[in-house]
This record gives C-alpha cells, structure tokens and sequence, in this order.
C-alpha cells in the first residue's frame, strides 16, 4: 500500500551514506551536471536539490517561483539535509548523508523591508537581499528552508557553509498571489558547502561577532558527540574554554 511505500523510501533514505550520482545517469533528464554527476547544474531549469536516498533530483524547477527547487523540495526541504533538536540552540542543520566540498544550496524566505522583521522573530534570521531590495526572512517557511536552523561555530570550530554573490529572484520580487501587490515574493542567496560534511555532522555558518555582541548572548562550541561540528584546523586552533573569545567578554566578567 501507499504508507508501506513512503516508509521504504524514508527507509532507503536513512541508507544513504554519501552523494551519488543518479541510478541511470543517460535517462537523467539535466545533462549538465557537476561534483562528478552528483547534483544538477542548470538551477536556471532543474531542481538543485538532492533526495533523501543521495540522488539528485530528477524535476525541474517550479516555474512559478525564483527558487531553483522543485515544488516538493521547496515545500518539504533538501533531502540532503534534516533538522534536529539541539539542547542549547533549539535547533541544528545535520547531514542527512557525506556531502562534498563545493554542494551547493539556498537561504531562502519571503522578501521584506529591514523594518518589518525589526523586533520580530525573523529580525535574527534575516539575510541581506540584493541591493535595495530589502532581506530574505526565511521565518514564513520552517519546514522547506532548512539553512536558518544552521548553527554559528564556536571557538574550537569553524564555519563549512559560506554564501556566494548568486540570487535568486528580482530586487523588488513581488508574490504573484497578492492581489495588492504590497508583499514580497520568495526569494533566495546561494551557499555553498567550504568542507566535506560527514553524515550526521552539523552545518555551520558565521553570523558575525556583533549579532552575540547586540544580544549579549556567549558564543560557544556547538558540537555534540552525535551531531559533530566541524573543528577549527589544528594549526591554528587555539585552546580556548568555551567563553574564551572576544565576543564573550560580557559572559566572562
């Protein structure tokens, strides 16, 4: 029956130990691949995301939305990757299987002004859009926009996510269902993969000394023995307590 064959496919998914390339690589409908035929390189046309068995996605691109994911993947999230708790964040993004150097993804939300997420849950998650074109709250889609749950590295640590100058959707995207015209439309920044992510190993971005500074919140290594992060290089880690850093003076006086 249907349930019996959704469980087998979350089962064969939680399988996965690394990106592959499709089953049958000739019948794949995207030509152009890249990271050795493990993920689509026309986001312009396919769907970049990967399933949960580490496969690249065979769909286009929803032709109504800027984002370079399938209705499903954009819905539901990359396959790639899976939200967990996290006993100090709430939550973490972990691996869902190897991800290579270089996999590439997307930070996406609702276009707004700086103004309207001031204040509000989505003022700590906002990213910089393009020029004049306001930030990317990704708050208005938990489920599918799975890059917000990306934990900062603490000082043991180092970041294996960065963003890239590539976005997706226009300055002033507007959202095609609003009759008004007023509210903006889903939009995205590219981010890519700076190491190899093990399976299960968290994926970690910077937010910048001043996001703890302006909160007054310490920044501390965020790994765990089951959801690792990545460690700081060893020649030019320093070993430091979990405040010993220049944003925590507040925490250490």
């Amino acid at each position: 029956n249907r349930s019996a064959r959704v469980q087998s496919v979350e089962d064969a998914g939680a399988m996965a130990t690394a990106l592959q390339p499709p089953e049958d690589p000739a019948k794949h409908p995207c030509k152009k691949m890249r990271l050795g035929g493990r993920q689509n390189a026309l986001p312009e046309e396919f769907c970049i995301a990967s399933t949960k068995t580490g496969r690249p996605c065979s769909k286009r691109k929803d032709p109504d939305c800027a984002l370079p994911f399938c209705r499903g993947h954009r819905e539901k999230g990359d396959g790639a990757f899976r939200k967990v708790p996290h006993p100090l964040a709430g939550l973490c993004l972990v691996a869902n299987f190897d991800i290579p150097k270089g996999y590439k993804t997307v930070f996406w939300g609702t276009r707004k002004r700086w103004r309207d997420t001031e204040n509000k849950e989505g003022g700590d998650y906002a990213m910089s859009f393009r020029t004049n074109g306001g930030v990317i709250d990704p708050t208005t889609h938990k489920e599918g926009s799975q890059l917000q749950f990306m934990n900062n590295p603490g000082p043991n640590e180092r970041m294996n996510m960065r963003s890239t100058d590539r976005f997706f959707g226009a300055t002033h995207e507007k959202d095609p269902t609003d009759k008004t015209g007023k509210r903006g439309g889903l939009v995205g920044r590219e981010f890519v993969a700076t190491d190899d992510v093990r399976k299960n190993h968290q994926l970690l971005i910077w937010y910048g000394s001043q996001w703890f500074n302006a909160r007054g919140i310490p920044r501390i290594d965020v790994g765990l023995p089951r959801y690792p992060a990545t460690p700081r290089r060893a020649a030019s880690r320093e070993r430091l307590s979990p405040l010993a850093d220049a944003t925590n003076k507040k925490a250490e006086a």
